[in-house]
């Protein structure tokens, strides 16, 4: 029989053609903003080590390289690899993530870094394309065309999500596959059958795999399970909902499918990596470092039973261990971790205004109960609030991206709540539309150098830097311009204090700038410049965001710190800063000094470690690790009474940080007594 248009359906039908032709040009546009940005970026701090991993996964079904993310993403954004002919280095052997780090560059540097990256990034362009397309028939399906089409235009003009969907890291994946998991779930809810189940289990796989956080949409699907059906037992507004047998039984397959596509991602093999490699450090001296008793029992067990892949526990317990280890930076402060009210002070900062605003207003409608739509919010604000829980619980304050899988879903419900207040008051369109224009113009004004995005009502992104740093602000992506910049600014020598130096080699960009010493640098071993006795430099000296805030070293012992009172010149897309004239850089200078002795003492040299450390003190007098060493010289020697001065001194350095530095106060104390 063949459908006939009557006059009401006909204007519907093409009321829907036009919505989606309009979101196929938003798409678009988007997808060009993407690429655009993968163009104009230099490689960020974690991109090298992910896309070489990817490769490895497929190449090698080595997962053991870099176990700290699940391969999913990293495979998907190494596919066009997969046809050329790749240079591969050699293994170090160094624990894994210093491996990852000075491989990933080497693994970039000797197979061309735009020939390299360039490709991965459009891959990773495209999961940012299918998040937007994802959220337009999610929102479609929850609350009609205009409230799909108004929820893709305030994703795709969000300034955070174009800075970050061309990057070859996992959020833009966790975010895609969880809303992908929550989708698929609202839709068994509504209609429960085999085919829908399968898809929520495929769906779940995607997210246990895409990024550790995934492992939590298992509780994220019980919590929104139960609240849907203890909701629809209210009988004077019933939502049919499947039985609580039927939910336990979609959300038990579900996981069953999961876990097995974790095993299919891994080769439905246990060991992390192939053939005579290792993990460095093994699995069973990794979990050794987990805090919690009950942790470290429960992986330990799941790993002696073979219930998930030695490389995913190993992941998993990485998540936990590294948390604590990396700092944080907020309002000018540096903390060892993260403060609970980290991300929703990020939160604040980087989201832009008609986004907050918007979300107020759908919340104030949420909370007086007049939107009768309760499946719907439940599903969107479930997770977002689980994960936003999660996320300020956690130990771990090194970026707002972190947030990324809440905004895809608060988007649709901005948007239905905006399609809900619309259908009521039709003025309210002109004020939803206001909101929209300034979503546009807070994103265009703040171009170029997107990721250090801060709304306007904490200074705009030029004032990021006084409240947030790390991958906030800085990320280490902006050597193109750097390189723009000396070039029309020519200025011999420079001197440039890297934040991703050691991940990334700036010279790999033709930057011919002295290599000052930073912490990554340091620790994988990239050659800093020699200053001899001599911590005197005049020119152009650049220092990057991330070591100005103590990102890379914290606290009193951070090399630059005097700089942070120092106005720059010039600042290089918002995260490199540009100092002329004559300076002293004592504490850097020292650094080579300081380790100079400690290789002289492993070779039981105590004469040579003296003279270093002399020259390191005299370089940077309160540097409490020259007077350890030269007090362990002292020692050597058997001059215990000055090594003893030497100890003393190193406490009662004023740069000796009890806080950052803790383990060189624990050995200060020992060879003290105190």
């Amino acid at each position: 029989m063949i459908p006939v248009l009557t006059s009401q359906s006909a204007p519907r039908r093409t009321a829907t053609s036009v919505t989606a032709v309009c979101a196929a040009i938003v798409i678009l546009l988007f997808f060009a903003g993407c690429v655009h940005t993968a163009k104009r970026d230099s490689v960020s701090w974690d991109e090298s080590q992910h896309l070489y991993s990817g490769w490895l996964s497929w190449l090698r079904g080595d997962f053991g390289y870099n176990p700290e993310v699940p391969p999913l993403v990293k495979m998907w954004d190494a596919i066009p690899l997969l046809h050329r002919e790749i240079k591969q280095p050699a293994f170090t052997g160094d624990p894994f993530k210093k491996e990852g780090f000075v491989l990933g560059q080497r693994f970039l540097a000797a197979n061309g870094i735009d020939r390299t990256l360039i490709p991965a990034r459009i891959m990773a362009s495209l999961l940012t394309v299918f998040l937007a397309t994802l959220l337009f028939f999610c929102a479609g399906e929850m609350f009609g065309d205009k409230a799909a089409l108004f929820a893709l235009l305030l994703f795709c003009l969000d300034p955070n999500f174009l800075a970050h969907g061309a990057y070859v890291t996992t959020d833009i994946g966790a975010s895609l596959t969880m809303l992908a998991a929550v989708y698929a779930f609202y839709r068994y809810v509504k209609r429960p059958t085999a085919a829908r189940i399968i898809t929520v289990g495929f769906a779940v796989g995607a997210a246990m795999t895409a990024k550790f956080t995934g492992v939590f949409i298992a509780p994220i699907l019980c919590l929104i399970a139960a609240i849907d059906y203890w909701l629809s037992k209210d009988e004077a507004r019933r939502v049919k909902s499947p039985s609580p047998r039927q939910l336990i039984a979609a959300i038990a397959i579900a996981l069953v499918i999961g876990v097995g596509c974790i095993w299919t991602v891994y080769h439905f093999r246990y060991a992390a990596r192939p053939g005579s490699l290792q993990l460095n450090p093994t699995s069973e001296q990794y979990l050794q470092n987990l805090t919690s008793p009950m942790t470290r029992r429960v992986l330990t067990t799941v790993g002696r039973l073979h219930l998930l892949p030695e490389a995913y526990i190993y992941g998993l317990a990485d998540t936990k261990i590294s948390a604590g280890d990396l700092p944080s930076y907020l309002f000018g402060r540096d903390y060892p971790g993260a403060l609970h009210w980290y991300f929703p002070t990020a939160f604040l900062i980087k989201s832009t205004l008609p986004f907050l605003i918007l979300f107020a207003l759908t919340m104030v409608v949420v909370f007086r109960g007049r939107w009768q739509m309760r499946r719907e919010i439940v599903f969107l604000t479930v997770p977002s609030i689980f994960i936003f829980l999660l996320s300020t619980s956690s130990n771990l304050g090194i970026g707002y991206r972190h947030l990324f899988p809440i905004f895809p879903m608060l988007y649709i419900l901005i948007a239905g709540c905006a399609a809900h207040l619309v259908s009521r008051n039709p003025k309210f369109a002109y004020g939803f539309a206001a909101l929209l224009l300034w979503q546009l113009i807070t994103t265009v004004a703040a171009r170029p150098g997107l990721l250090a995005y801060a709304n306007e009502a904490w200074g705009g992104p030029s004032k990021t830097h006084l409240y947030l740093s790390d991958s906030n602000t800085d990320w280490g992506q902006q050597l193109r311009a750097v390189k723009n910049y000396l070039d029309t600014h020519p200025s011999q020598p420079c001197y440039f204090a890297y934040f991703a130096q050691g991940p990334v080699d700036f010279r790999d960009y033709g930057i011919t700038c002295h290599v000052l010493p930073t912490g990554s640098a340091l620790w994988t071993g990239l050659d800093t410049m020699r200053f001899g006795g001599d911590p005197n430099v005049s020119g152009t000296v650049l220092i990057s965001d991330g070591v100005l805030a103590g990102a890379d070293i914290p606290g009193k012992a951070n090399l630059y710190a005097p700089f942070v009172s120092v106005r720059p010149d010039a600042t290089i897309d918002r995260g490199v800063y540009v100092y002329r004239g004559q300076f002293r850089l004592g504490a850097p200078a020292a650094v080579e000094h300081v380790e100079a002795a400690r290789e002289f003492l492993q070779q039981q040299n105590a004469i040579g470690a003296i003279r270093e450390a002399r020259i390191a003190m005299s370089l940077d007098s309160n540097n409490p690790q020259a007077h350890m060493v030269l007090g362990d010289a002292l020692a050597a020697t058997g001059d215990a009474k000055a090594a003893q001065s030497e100890y003393a001194a190193a406490l009662q350095s004023s740069e000796l940080d009890p806080v950052f530095q803790k383990g060189l106060l624990d050995q200060l104390q020992a060879k003290t007594g105190h």
